[in-house]
């Protein structure tokens, strides 16, 4: 009887806690349309602007990699695409900007200076190809380790339990032995 009511508290606040953990992990993030994105003014870090979104990337999870920007092109003319990875810069509301469903307005606030976008690295086959082949290789490594970390997990689960049970089992035969 002790044994059952030990292993129902343990099952609830396991229960509990997963359900926490879930309820946090889904948390929102926000929404934005990757079409209202496109040609959205990009600022360096000083406020000034320095191009316009040319292309949203994304990863396999369907999330953001990076933007490309057209920087220094004159009348359309001429520039220059280049990668800024996410983690770079922020999406912010227009300023004054009408927030209707269908016509968002946004602004893109690059961390770096004007001189340091300079130097990210030019959008061509070259970076395509150079990053498809790392992200791929990151992934294969994130299956391996979560593989070998699910099977650890999975066995510290288990010994954890059979530990918990067995000492619920000893606090059991203890309290008939008191008992009788």
């Amino acid at each position: 009887m002790m044994r059952t009511r030990l292993i129902k508290a343990m099952s609830t606040s396991l229960l509990a806690g997963s359900m926490a953990f879930s309820i946090s992990a889904h948390a929102a993030q926000g929404l934005y349309s990757a079409s209202d994105l496109m040609d959205t003014d990009v600022y360096d870090s000083t406020g000034e602007e320095i191009g316009e979104v040319h292309n949203i990337l994304l990863d396999d999870n369907m999330s953001v990699h990076s933007l490309v920007i057209k920087t220094g092109d004159v009348l359309g003319l001429g520039g220059r695409d280049v990668v800024a990875e996410r983690g770079s810069f922020t999406l912010r509301p227009e300023e004054n900007a009408d927030q209707e469903f269908d016509d968002r307005e946004y602004e893109v606030h690059m961390e770096a200076t004007g001189e340091e976008i300079k130097s990210l690295p030019e959008y061509d086959e070259s970076w395509w190809n150079q990053t498809s082949d790392s992200l791929s290789q990151a992934w294969e490594n994130t299956k391996e380790t979560s593989r070998s970390a699910w099977e650890d997990t999975k066995q510290a689960t288990s010994s954890a339990w059979q530990n918990v049970k067995q000492g619920a089992e000893n606090l059991s035969d203890e309290t008939e032995e008191e008992v009788e």
